[in-house]
């Protein structure tokens, strides 16, 4: 484990340990002070947990990530998850193509493939290189519409049902998942399909 996310699991531990401990020294009380430091005790629990858990999660992403690309130095690797419309974006352009997301996707001179994300397989190919006319970034509000969620648009060149633009929510190297992250992906991904301006 690594540094930050031994730190996360600690604070998480040291919190669920006194949410428990404050539980059992105060006992069953009827007053709301109970119920109200509990609560707070179990929600500062649970966010430290799950910042832990995604930690981790989003370390060992990078690390499968650097490990294919060490093993296929001329393919790029991004970790693609799917938005509301990336099966209806596929199914318009090639009613036949089944892929199965999260997957990791493989930019190289012959052109886009998917990958497994739990081992070294290769799977579908999607586009031929000559199919991708170029990338975009998108972004559309977080559920409270605080924030953005930055994704990836690609451009396909027409097929029986015409031209392509798929959606996918797109996860590399770079921690933050903004849209200089977005632009800095397209920009490796271009150089790995050789298409690069």
């Amino acid at each position: 484990m690594r540094p930050s996310t031994i730190f996360l699991a600690a604070i998480t531990v040291v919190f669920g340990v006194a949410t428990i401990v404050l539980a059992v020294l105060i006992g069953t009380d009827s007053g709301g002070a109970l119920s109200t430091e509990l609560r707070l005790g179990i929600l500062i629990t649970f966010v430290f947990g799950l910042a832990c858990v995604t930690t981790e999660v989003n370390h060992r992403r990078r690390a499968r990530l650097r490990r294919k690309a060490e093993a296929h130095p001329a393919t790029a690797f991004v970790t693609a998850q799917a938005t509301d419309t990336t099966a209806a974006d596929l199914a318009a352009w090639n009613p036949r193509l089944r892929i199965w997301f999260p997957c990791d996707l493989g930019f190289d001179r012959t052109g886009i493939t998917s990958w497994s994300t739990g081992n070294d397989e290769q799977g579908t190919p999607i586009a031929l290189r000559s199919e991708v006319l170029g990338f975009d970034v998108f972004s559309e509000p977080t559920p409270r519409g605080v924030a953005y969620r930055w994704g990836i648009v690609v451009h396909l060149a027409p097929r029986t049902l015409g031209p392509g633009a798929v959606h996918l929510w797109v996860a590399d190297d770079q921690p933050a998942q903004d849209e200089y992250a977005m632009r800095r992906t397209i920009k490796r991904v271009e150089a790995a399909l050789g298409t690069a301006r």
